[in-house]
């Protein structure tokens, strides 16, 4: 499983990292895990919403080789909703395979038409801009080939929903209890 997440200048931090940390730290515990974690922007170097400056794994703006997007958010994606041949790449990716998103990034998968008719989250102080999906005020809403995941620090709920879809709640457990997170539901954290 290849796993995308888009980087883009203004892009918020922990957003982007959280779900990288989860995915990555299980591929660091069973090396053998059918899973690759990159990051792909249209340029190499990322200026962060807070001044961080990343380097992009990827410089491009195909999607097809990955099997999971990830849209994360941060006030850059305003750039992203502007761009209509980014849009219609997303929209096409999400006719045969899953996309998430992380806190505003909803925003731009409603941008693409991937919302509509669907129940989706976002963070808290945005929910008002998701017009056209039936907001539910959950950390993570799962809907069909679509998730969404609530404001910031929810990227790591993605990152252990991700994992849990495709390899297991035992997997997901494992990872939450390495980082010491204790998610929603979840075993309490080992003493």
């Amino acid at each position: 499983m290849r796993v995308g997440i888009l980087l883009f200048a203004g892009v918020e931090e922990l957003d982007f990292v959280g779900v990288w940390e989860v995915l990555r730290k299980a591929k660091q515990l069973h090396p053998t895990l059918n899973l690759s974690v990159i990051t792909r922007a249209s340029k190499e170097s990322i200026q962060c919403a807070l001044g961080l400056t990343v380097l992009a794994h990827e410089v491009k703006r195909d999607l097809s080789d990955l099997d999971l997007l990830v849209v994360p958010g941060g006030p850059g994606r305003k750039d992203l909703i502007a761009d209509r041949g980014l849009l219609e790449k997303i929209a096409e990716f999400a006719k045969t395979k899953p996309v998430a998103s992380v806190c505003t990034g909803a925003l731009v998968l409603q941008a693409a038409g991937l919302l509509a008719g669907r129940r989706a989250t976002t963070h808290f102080l945005s929910r008002e801009e998701l017009t056209e999906a039936d907001v539910v005020p959950d950390r993570v809403v799962v809907d069909g080939r679509v998730i969404t995941a609530g404001g910031v620090a929810t990227a790591l709920d993605l990152g252990l929903t991700i994992l849990e879809q495709n390899f297991g709640r035992e997997l997901a457990d494992e990872v939450a209890a390495r980082i010491e997170y204790v998610r929603p539901g979840g075993p309490a954290q080992p003493l």
